[in-house]
């Protein structure tokens, strides 16, 4: 189970892919933040 302090940081980091993955242009870099994105939210909600 993920502590509510983790959670924090997760959704911290959240925010700056999103915000990496606006400025970015390139696609190979845009599809491995995407993957991060999805992971990340695998650890917030694993049941999701």
């Amino acid at each position: 189970m993920v502590e509510t302090e983790e959670v924090l940081i997760f959704i911290e980091e959240l925010g700056r892919l999103f915000k990496d993955y606006k400025k970015c242009n390139d696609k190979r870099i845009r599809r491995q933040i995407i993957e991060d994105i999805r992971l990340l939210g695998e650890a917030i909600d694993p049941n999701h």
